[in-house]
């Protein structure tokens, strides 16, 4: 009988056999990471759970008591119109805010690879944007796009193209533009440096070869470079969306969601309705279908990334 035959014919009884003695000569290595695993599940799946629960009761704010209404938030909330609008501004939101931050992260690691005078400077002065907090980045956009003082207008009006002040962040159509400019300018930097160490790891025999065989710049790049970053940019664009996809500080500093919701995204309408209109069981339901929404974006696009058994 053959090596495959006796594996198939392996009672069940023996793999448990091996799993036991699996964790009996690991079980020091598991004993080490115990505390931290402890820690993190009170620390991250404590409130989730909690959030869950939440969901399914009537909770005002104002009120220690609690009512019972199963999924009835969740049915009104996929019933409702703001909903799906909200899930547009969302989608609008991350996709153009972590397409512009990996381009333009891309763009700049690229040239800062390259010998060029001023390279640790340059370096430096593009780590400035990130470690701004958000929220007085937010600020300085604010003011940077304001219809009257703002150096926007200032430069639009000088060069003739506005006969007056436009109004961006008040304007239903293009406010979300001014806010995801902001966005892009906070998020590259971080990108950028990501992009950097990837490329830097990246063995130069590769490009010389590719000269020698007469390789252009823009097929290194589309061969060589992007190949080798491709673990880079997965991580860095999956920690990009879910950072863009929560992010409040921004977007409620510049237009609290307004003018009329028109740059909500979930997590201010999640803010807005749980602790500004005190329904605690609404906003967590949103809070559940936000985290839903992530976590299966994570999975469809890891799946997809390693389709084929590629490994990370």
């Amino acid at each position: 009988m053959g090596t495959a035959e006796e594996y198939a014919e392996t009672p069940a009884g023996s793999r448990l056999e091996r799993g036991v003695d699996y964790l009996r000569h690991n079980s020091r290595a598991y004993l080490l990471i115990a505390p931290a695993a402890i820690f993190l599940l009170s620390v991250v799946g404590y409130p989730i759970i909690e959030t869950f629960r939440l969901s399914l009761y009537e909770s005002p704010a104002d009120s220690s008591v609690e009512t019972y209404v199963g999924f009835q938030h969740y049915v009104e909330i996929l019933g409702s119109d703001i909903f799906y609008q909200l899930l547009w501004q969302t989608g609008r939101w991350v996709v153009v805010g972590v397409a512009g931050k990996t381009l333009l992260g891309l763009l700049i690691a690229v040239h800062l690879k390259g010998d060029i005078k001023g390279r640790k400077f340059f370096r430096t002065a593009f780590l400035i944007p990130w470690g701004i907090p958000y929220a007085i980045s937010a600020v300085v956009f604010r003011w940077i796009e304001h219809p009257q003082y703002g150096y926007i207008n200032a430069v639009l009006l000088k060069l003739g193209v506005v006969d007056q002040g436009v109004g961006i962040l008040g304007n239903p159509d293009i406010a979300w533009l001014g806010v995801v400019v902001a966005d892009i300018w906070i998020g590259t930097p971080f990108m950028a440096i990501i992009f950097l160490a990837g490329l830097q790891s990246i063995p130069e025999e590769l490009y010389e070869a590719a000269a020698i065989d007469g390789a252009e710049r823009w097929h290194q790049f589309r061969y060589i470079t992007l190949p080798q970053l491709k673990s880079v940019i997965l991580i860095a664009t999956l920690l990009s969306t879910i950072w863009t996809f929560v992010s409040f500080d921004t977007i409620w500093t510049m237009t609290r969601g307004g003018p009329i919701n028109t740059t909500s995204t979930l997590v201010i309408w999640i803010y807005q309705v749980g602790l500004e209109n005190g329904n605690l069981g609404r906003g967590a339901a949103f809070s559940v279908i936000g985290f839903l929404f992530l976590l299966v974006f994570a999975i469809v696009y890891l799946r997809v990334y390693t389709h084929g058994g590629e490994e990370l």
